[in-house]
C-alpha cells in the first residue's frame, strides 16, 4: 500500500527530520508544508531525504484559520498528483512522532485498508467547546495586522454582529467536529477534494469560522458513504481540563507509548471513545533525551516482532 504522509510544520526541523527517517520505507512518500512565516533555509537538508515532496504554494498559517484548511489542500493535491495509486492519506504535525514502529506502522494500514481514522461527532457539543458559535459568528484571523486587537474585535463582532446563515452554506450536511489530524483512504481523500472543488460555498463560508480545520473535512466526510463507520483518531494527545491546547509530551508518557499496544488517552478532548494510536503529539526538540528514548523503545519493538517470528 502506499501511504502519503501530509506534515504542516512551521518548527523544530530536526524533530521534522526524524519524524520522516522513522516512516521513510519504499512504500511512504512525504508532502511537506512548511509555514510562510517560518525561515526555509532550515528545512533544506529535507529535500535531499527520498521521496519528500514540498508544497511551493507556501500559506501564512494563523491557529484556528482556514490557512490551515487550504494548506492540508494543497497537500493533498500535490500527494494524489505525485502517486495517483495512493491508498493511505495520514495527515500530521511538525511536532509529531510514531510510538509504533513503521513495519508496524504499515501492517496496521494493510490490515484496515478500508478504514477511515477521523474523529466526527455532531456540532454543537458544549462539553468539548464545540459551540455553534464557531459556525454562526463571524471570526477575524488571529495574527497580523490585527494581533493586537483581535479579542476585542472578536467580542465586539460576537455581541453587535447579526448571526451568519451557516444552513445555506452546509445545505443538507450536518455540521461535524473533531480532531484536525486523520488518517483516511485514499478513496476518501479523493472525496473530499472533488466535494471542496464543487462546493465553493462551504469553503468561503469556513474562511470566517472559528477553526475550521476541526469542522471542514470531518463535516464533509462524516456526512458521506465513507462516514459510516469511523474511526478514532490514530494520533496521541492528553487534554488538560480547560485547556486551549493539548500538553506537551515529556519522559513521563514514555512508560505508556513503550507498550506493545498503544492507547489513546482518557483526556483525548473528544466524547467519542478512543482507540488504538500509532503517532502522539505535541513534542519539542528539548530535551532531546525524550525524543531518542522514544524511538529507542520503537526499535526494540521492532526487534521483539521480528524475534516472534
Amino acid at each position: 500500500m502506499k501511504i502519503a504522509y501530509l506534515i504542516l510544520a512551521h518548527n523544530n526541523p530536526r524533530l521534522l527530520e526524524r519524524l520522516i527517517a522513522e516512516l521513510s520505507s519504499e512504500h511512504a512518500s512525504f508532502v511537506l508544508h512548511i509555514d510562510s512565516k517560518a525561515d526555509i533555509a532550515q528545512f533544506e537538508r529535507l529535500r535531499a531525504m527520498p521521496r519528500v515532496l514540498f508544497c511551493d504554494k507556501r500559506i501564512n498559517g494563523a491557529w484556528g484559520d482556514f490557512s490551515l484548511v487550504q494548506a492540508t489542500l494543497n497537500m493533498m493535491e500535490l500527494a494524489l498528483q505525485h502517486e495517483p495509486q495512493t491508498g493511505r492519506v495520514v495527515l500530521l504535525s511538525g511536532s509529531t512522532l510514531p510510538v509504533q514502529p513503521r513495519s508496524y506502522i504499515e501492517d496496521f494500514f494493510q490490515r484496515q485498508a478500508d478504514a477511515n481514522f477521523m474523529e466526527a461527532y455532531p456540532m454543537p457539543n458544549e462539553e468539548y467547546g464545540k459551540r455553534i458559535g464557531r459556525l454562526s459568528h463571524y471570526w477575524v484571523r488571529r495574527a497580523r495586522p490585527l494581533m493586537r486587537y483581535r479579542w476585542k474585535l472578536q467580542d465586539l463582532i460576537i455581541r453587535y454582529a447579526p448571526l451568519r446563515d451557516y444552513r445555506k452554506a452546509l445545505g443538507e450536511l450536518q455540521p461535524m467536529a473533531g480532531s484536525q489530524w486523520w488518517a483516511v483512504t485514499g478513496e476518501a481523500c479523493r472525496y473530499m477534494l472533488d466535494y471542496h472543488r464543487q462546493h465553493s460555498r462551504l469553503a468561503s463560508f469556513c474562511k470566517h469560522v472559528d477553526c475550521p480545520d476541526e469542522f471542514f473535512f470531518q463535516t464533509i466526510l462524516a456526512n458521506s458513504e465513507h462516514g459510516k463507520d469511523l474511526q478514532p483518531s490514530i494520533t496521541y494527545t492528553d487534554w488538560q481540563p480547560k485547556r486551549d491546547s493539548p500538553e506537551t509530551l515529556t519522559q513521563s508518557y514514555l512508560a505508556h507509548f513503550a507498550q506493545p499496544v498503544v492507547m489513546a488517552s482518557e483526556r483525548h478532548n473528544c466524547p467519542l471513545p478512543g482507540g488504538e494510536v500509532l503517532f502522539a503529539r505535541k513534542f519539542n526538540e528539548e530535551p532531546w533525551e525524550v525524543v531518542e528514548t522514544l524511538l529507542e523503545n520503537n526499535q526494540r519493538k521492532a526487534q521483539t516482532a521480528l524475534a516472534s517470528y
